[in-house]
């Protein structure tokens, strides 16, 4: 039966998560940003001076973004699979309702309305939830290299 408190409720959830990665989004590009303006300098020094750079930092840098990238791939085909999975079974439904022969029931037409709207509100998770599982490893790699390389310039006193 439709519940319009819950739905009401699930739509908020998701409003709350999407703004949620619309700041953790934020904080991706400012880590990023700062992570450049790091290893810019590190860069320099070592093209300058191949025998003296920093090469731990430097073979740092593709790695982690293949894990990252990697991860965020592997999150957002799980969320597509998922998202794919609800289309199928409302399709299913639909064919089935379709092969009938007949007009829907009062009932059946209700049935359907009632998960017409909650496989809205499950596209509408599964989208946030994409955008969010997507996210996560790049920020939470973006932000880790932030603080660290932070840490090291005032090791280094600068």
């Amino acid at each position: 039966m439709f519940d319009p408190f819950s739905n009401w409720s699930r739509l908020m959830a998701a409003s709350l998560s999407m703004t949620g990665t619309g700041v953790r989004a934020m904080e991706t590009l400012g880590a990023a940003n700062a992570v450049i303006a790091a290893r810019t300098p590190i860069i320099d020094a070592a093209m300058r001076s191949p025998l003296t750079g920093d090469h731990v930092e430097l073979a740092l840098m593709v790695p982690e973004k293949v894990e990252a990238f990697s991860s965020a791939g592997s999150a957002m085909v799980t969320a597509w699979w998922e998202a794919q999975s609800l289309w199928v079974g409302h399709m299913q439904h639909l064919g089935a309702m379709a092969l009938r022969g007949r007009m829907p029931t009062a009932v059946e037409a209700a049935d359907l309305a009632n998960r017409m709207a909650g496989l809205t509100l499950d596209g509408i998770e599964a989208a946030t939830r994409l955008g969010s599982t997507a996210l996560a490893p790049v920020h939470r790699k973006a932000t880790a290299n932030a603080r660290r390389l932070k840490r090291k310039a005032a090791k280094r006193g600068g």
